[in-house]
């Protein structure tokens, strides 16, 4: 007997066997119940996620010998000869080769004539936006008002090339992308119906090259359960499908952020020099770092993001203090070069990309020192750590030992020049200042926006220069940040948002030329 291949065998044969679209079964299923069959559907999707699998199930469903029925029965004359793609009165079309105005005149000739085994005609019409717009046109009006013994399923993986004029005849259905963790469960039962072991992580990497295609996934289980026999490991995955390891796209990114660019390097060179091309590397840090995105802007590892908890945990150990956003610019800049990777020379690229990500990271110091001197950090730190001035003693006068303290009166006299008056700008910062901890208390989360921004007091106006990565958000906030001041300050105050790039204007300018030379400007 000859082999069937895993793609065709567990191929869904009823409603409930299709994964991942359920609100298309619910409709589809409701409608048959309540005898409103629709004569036109149109199935739009990603490939393998079940467009013709659906098409000939409800062929199966209205054509059943006890049917119409919700779901078919798979026993009778009519379903074997459906599934088996024999059925007379079920007719499908390859629209990539049967395309032109003859072959749709053939077809509008056949849909006057009664079925003859069942109670439905059905023509499913694959790729249906390879029709020539010739065979379209004539398609039109037949397909506007058909016979009623006849049901067309137009399915198609490029709806934006379907004219609005067949879609407005059509009901339409939008199937979705089957999910990572849908696709690693259906691979489980297929290895446990039969009896195959596996490594719990191994389908992570074959949902992730599927890339939503169940078929997709399955044809590579089937290349992976012939290399591997009867236990497929995850270190075997790896190998079939080429995937760059995630400890090795860990430690590049973390060279990055930790700033050793000869490490980072030294190991792209070692991974190319095992065998590995220049877009499993790239493909790996887009994701790695998606992920890494993700995680730290929900705080915490969200349900659509598998994950170990042991990868969890390396991930999370890499991401230290760095803000969402710092991440979020390097998958940027990252996705922005994806075509220099299919160019010519895409070693070189992908060693530009690295050196530009490295050079992303050291701009973090240069923000950092921007966000200090906003706040005169370094001015205080300073004079907080500037050693007491050494003073000359007239002749004859005795000198204090270094471990004597002063008198409480002298204490008073050399700190009076050091203390603020209320029109003081330190006395208005400390305010500030004082307010910011007191936010981080209340709200922490806005309590971190506040702390990159720098306020100040100027009568009963509390200034804020907004940076724009966050102005958006902390203006939303506005009715919470009056309440809260007015609660720290015990008066109501008047909350005013200012651009900060005025001001950090001329500091920048300090720093142009540093960024110049970190990327060669």
């Amino acid at each position: 007997m000859s082999y069937t291949v895993i793609a065709r065998r567990w191929r869904p044969q009823r409603f409930d066997d299709v994964i991942g679209q359920p609100h298309i079964i619910t409709t589809l299923k409701n409608s048959i119940k309540a005898g409103r069959i629709a004569h036109a559907f149109l199935f739009t999707g990603p490939r393998g996620v079940g467009k013709t699998s659906l098409a000939r199930i409800l062929a199966k469903a209205v054509n059943c010998v006890n049917g119409p029925t919700e779901e078919p029965c798979n026993v009778c004359e009519n379903c074997v000869g459906i599934a088996g793609g024999n059925f007379v009165d079920v007719i499908e079309i390859d629209a990539a080769s049967t395309r032109g105005i003859d072959d749709i005149k053939e077809l509008r000739e056949t849909v006057r004539y009664l079925p003859m085994k069942g109670a439905y005609k059905v023509y499913i019409l694959d790729e249906a936006h390879m029709l020539t717009t010739e065979a379209r046109n004539a398609f039109l009006k037949t397909l506007e008002e058909p016979p009623g013994h006849n049901i067309f399923v137009l399915a198609t993986t490029e709806l934006q090339k379907i004219p609005y004029t067949i879609m407005s005849r059509c009901q339409r259905f939008d199937f979705r992308r089957i999910t990572e963790r849908e696709i690693s469960g259906q691979l489980a039962a297929i290895c446990e119906k039969d009896g195959i072991t596996f490594d719990e992580s191994a389908f992570h990497h074959i949902a992730m090259e599927a890339d939503g295609s169940l078929r997709d996934a399955e044809s590579i289980l089937e290349q992976i359960i012939a290399y591997s026999g009867k236990h497929i490991s995850e270190s075997d995955v790896i190998n079939i499908i080429g995937v760059v390891e995630k400890d090795v796209i860990r430690r590049i990114v973390k060279s990055v952020l930790e700033k050793d660019l000869r490490e980072g390097l030294r190991i792209i060179e070692e991974t190319l020099n095992e065998g590995f091309d220049v877009g499993q590397i790239y493909r790996g840090l887009v994701s790695y770092l998606r992920n890494m995105m993700i995680i730290k802007a929900c705080g915490g590892l969200p349900d659509f993001v598998p994950m170990s908890e042991e990868e969890y945990s390396a991930v999370s150990g890499i991401l230290g203090d760095i803000e969402y956003y710092e991440v979020q610019n390097m998958l940027y800049y990252m996705l922005r070069s994806e075509d220099l990777m299919r160019g010519l020379f895409p070693r070189v690229a992908l060693e530009t990309l690295y050196i530009n990500l490295y050079n992303l990271s050291r701009l973090r110091d240069v923000e950092k020192v921007i966000g200090e001197l906003d706040r005169g950090e370094p001015l205080r730190q300073a004079q907080a750590t500037a050693p007491a001035p050494v003073r000359e003693h007239p002749a004859g006068e005795q000198k204090a030992h270094s471990d004597v303290p002063p008198a409480a009166d002298q204490v008073k006299k050399e700190t009076v020049p050091e203390e603020a008056g209320p029109s003081h700008p330190d006395a208005t910062r400390q305010d500030t200042h004082g307010f910011v901890e007191y936010l981080k208390k209340k709200k922490p989360f806005l309590g971190g926006m506040f702390d990159s921004c720098d306020c100040n007091i100027e009568g009963d106006n509390f200034i804020v220069l907004v940076d724009k990565k966050y102005g958006n958000f902390i203006k939303s906030e506005l009715e919470e940040i009056k309440r809260l001041t007015n609660d720290f300050f015990g008066k109501v105050m008047n909350i005013q948002f200012r651009d900060a790039s005025d001001k950090k204007r001329n500091i920048l300018d300090e720093y142009v030329k540093e960024a110049e030379s970190l990327f060669n400007l």
